[in-house]
Parts: structure tokens; sequence; C-alpha cells
């Protein structure tokens, strides 16, 4: 077995691994967006395992941001589990930043627990409903809305420019995602909470939602203006493909101690992502 980390070269034996892995319009099945995910060492690298053959058996990916590396996209074949090729694996994306990681499935929680990871409270999802909506029932908030943005539109940075999403910048310097496809702005960074909530509304949005972790102080902020928690809202955390009734649940993990200051931006793994590709 060897393992190495891997290039765009590498695509053909990744497709063929991740089609086999992952579900239909799973964002791993288009080259575009490993590229995006894993092809510039300043924001991802790809780590995987290869046996005899040649074929991916395994694989580990790491999105960098905050000082860490967060390790998403973790499988193995079963035939080659118990074996030592995951920590290989492990030991490559550590070689550039400390490891953490968040939406890790039971089998992951199961692992890290081995593994002694610390976990911290899991992240938070904040949801606000345009207050001028009279029905706030799911079928009447997550619809498709006729907005004006193309001039807020930009591909500044690095989260900006994944494939398939639609990157603004408010007035006020607030960026967000907009899923104008279920009537939603996915908010990334709040600089002045007031502003951004007037822009919002006006522009016609009928929701927004912001996720971050539990020690962010921003929340105190979103709690006054009438946010709430996204299991006391209608709006789910899965919308591409929508999910009803799907709540955040996501679980925070390092494998070391971190600041008590630190806190997770929806850029840092793969909780930021907006969901399947067309």
């Amino acid at each position: 077995m060897i393992t190495r980390e891997a290039t765009i070269n590498d695509w053909g034996i990744l497709e063929s691994f991740f089609k086999i892995i992952y579900r239909e319009n799973h964002p791993l099945h288009d080259k575009f967006f490993w590229e995006w995910q894993y092809g510039d060492s300043k924001h991802g690298r790809s780590f995987i395992c290869l046996n005899e053959k040649g074929e991916v058996v395994g694989h580990v990916g790491a999105n960098f941001g905050g000082g860490l590396a967060w390790i998403i996209n973790v499988y193995l074949n079963e035939e080659c589990r118990g074996k030592g090729i995951l920590g290989k694996l492990y030991e490559l994306a550590r070689n550039y930043y400390p490891l953490a990681a968040t939406a890790a499935n039971e089998a992951g929680l199961g692992l890290y627990k081995n593994m002694r990871w610390i976990r911290y409270y899991d992240l938070v999802r904040y949801v606000k409903i345009n207050p001028s909506i009279e029905n706030k029932d799911f079928a009447n908030v997550c619809v498709p809305i006729d907005i004006e943005i193309e001039s807020l539109i930009k591909k500044d940075t690095h989260y900006f420019c994944q494939p398939s999403i639609k990157g603004i910048v408010l007035n006020d310097g607030s960026r967000a995602v907009s899923q104008e496809n279920v009537g939603g702005l996915r908010i990334v960074d709040i600089q002045n909470l007031q502003l951004l909530e007037e822009q919002a509304w006006q522009l016609g949005y009928i929701w927004m939602d912001y996720i971050s972790s539990w020690n962010d102080l921003k929340s105190k902020d979103l709690e006054k203006n009438g946010w709430v928690l996204d299991y006391k809202s209608t709006i789910p955390w899965r919308l591409n493909p929508v999910e009803k009734d799907r709540f955040c649940d996501i679980t925070f993990l390092s494998e070391k101690p971190l600041d008590n200051n630190f806190v997770v931006h929806r850029s840092y793994s793969d909780h930021g992502r907006i969901g399947s590709l067309k």
C-alpha cells in the first residue's frame, strides 16, 4: 500500500473512487470542485492510499483555515481498515497544520474518541425569517424568489470561488451566499447586523441563516434581533437537495486544545458547503 498526497493528475482514479463511495451529484464527482477544494496548498490538500493495482482505496481530505487542517471526506475501504493506513493519511495532513474536524458522522465520532480528540460544544445555527412574512410554514418560506443581486456578486475570496455558489457582499461589508432557489441568504461574515438585515429584506430574501461555534459573541446580537436556533425555525439546514426537518447537528473537534477565543468560521470545513452540484 502506498500513501501520498494527491494531485489533479490523479483525477481519473479519484473520480472512480468517489463515484463508488458518494451519492449521485456529490461535489467530489466534479473535477473543478476537487481542484477548488484541494488543488491549492494554501487552502487544502487531498491524501490517498493506493493498492497494488494503483487504485484509490482510501482518502483523507483537509481544508485549511484558521491555522488548522480540517479533516473531511474520510473513507477507507473495508479490507484496508485496521492496518494503520488512516493514521498515515492523517500524518500527511498534520505535516501542514494541527488537526480539527466538524460534521463528523457516528463512525467518525467513534474514531476521534479512540484517538482521544477533544470534543467541543456543537456548532450553532441561527435563523431569521423576514418579519413581513405572516405564514412562516416551511412550504411558504422555502420557495424560489426573483431578486436583483448581480451588482453584489463577488469572486474575491477562495470561499466565494467555490463551484456552484453565488457569493455576495452587502453594503455594510457583510458577506453571504445567495440561495434564491429556496428563498434564503446564508451569512458568512457579519459586519453591521442591522444594516445587513435591512438590505436583505429590501432585496427580497425570505430568510437568513448564520452558523458558527457556540462561543461566537455575535450570537448575543443575533438573539437580541430575534434570530433563533434552527430547531425553533421551519428552515432546515440541508437545502440542496432540500431535506425537510433536517436541522443543524454539527460536532466540532480538535486533536490538540485550542484557544478559548477560537471561533469556527463557515469557510473552515465542509459544514459550509452548500450541497450538491447540478
